[in-house]
């Protein structure tokens, strides 16, 4: 039986507070669908460790969560912060990984709070929340933190180095803190990119509410500038792509099962299903895309 989530809309006073209202518009109607993508509502792309995990979804999708936390260096009573958490199934998966740490999770879309919220209660997990919170703006007080991480969030942020969130992060972390950072990258400027490359990926940021992909000089030069330390930074397209390929089959069941149900998609879920099948295409540009995973720390 499919989950029934309840979506409250966005007041205006929270639309001008962050000034992120097509995030908050695409999220609070397309984020129900993605639960045709992932059964615990996990909102990235999966990894695949090993050959048997490209057999199913929502196991490379599980393993992305640990991939990414397990970089972080997890130990007894740390605080860890998701920026951008989405429906909180990182933070899920850490909950039950790390139960002596405890995390939390900022989302500006309101319903995902509420929603984030009820899942925990029914993992029954004590060490993980959910708030409302813009990562350019992260109500925590400096140095407070252990570790941050984003995965597949800080591509909604401005710019190409998206400079305030990894400044945010920065400002918050403890010293020796650990930062993790998982998302698509453009491998050159976007004036380099061909004409069809540069359609099909304006056509995803378009539909995705992003203003435009990270780049990843532009990232690495932001971070050193900002002052994090023992950067590593690995392309793990080819980890990814398994469950790439999921994403248009996916969209097209998606889409067959809402028309024989007789249900009308809103806007939104169409420019989610439309730029699902742009993605797997932009994504075999190999010389302009690739999936990156950055690991750095606050000296």
């Amino acid at each position: 039986m499919e989950t029934v989530l309840k979506i409250k809309n966005p007041t205006v006073e929270q639309e001008k507070l962050f000034g992120k209202a097509n995030v908050i518009d695409y999220y609070t109607a397309a984020g129900p669908d993605y639960e045709y993508w992932s059964k615990n509502f996990n909102m990235h792309f999966g990894y695949a460790k090993h050959s048997t995990d490209c057999l199913s979804r929502e196991k490379m999708l599980q393993r992305m969560n640990e991939v990414v936390l397990d970089d972080l260096n997890i130990k007894a009573k740390d605080e860890i912060v998701d920026i951008g958490c989405g429906l909180g199934a990182t933070l899920r998966f850490g909950g039950k990984a790390y139960p002596l740490a405890n995390f939390t999770g900022f989302t500006i879309t309101p319903w995902q709070i509420e929603q984030s919220n009820d899942l925990i209660c029914r993992y029954n997990l004590k060490n993980a929340k959910v708030k409302y919170g813009d990562y350019t703006n992260i109500p925590l007080e400096n140095y407070s933190v252990n570790a941050v991480y984003g995965i597949e969030s800080i591509c909604h942020a401005n710019g190409f180095d998206k400079k305030a969130p990894l400044e945010e992060a920065y400002r918050i972390l403890k010293a020796g803190g650990n930062f993790a950072m998982i998302d698509g990258f453009l491998k050159k400027p976007e004036k380099e990119l061909n004409p069809f490359v540069s359609a099909l990926y304006r056509r995803v940021c378009d539909n995705w509410a992003l203003t435009c992909f990270p780049e990843i000089n532009a990232v690495t030069e932001r971070l050193k500038k900002i002052g994090y330390k023992n950067l590593k930074i690995e392309e793990i397209s080819y980890k990814i792509a398994p469950s790439a390929v999921h994403a248009p089959f996916t969209t097209l069941g998606f889409l067959i099962k809402k028309i024989f149900r007789g249900e009308q998609l809103n806007q939104q879920s169409w420019n989610n299903l439309k730029a699902c099948f742009c993605i797997f295409f932009l994504g075999l540009s190999r010389s302009s895309i690739g999936y990156f995973k950055i690991n750095a720390t606050k000296p």
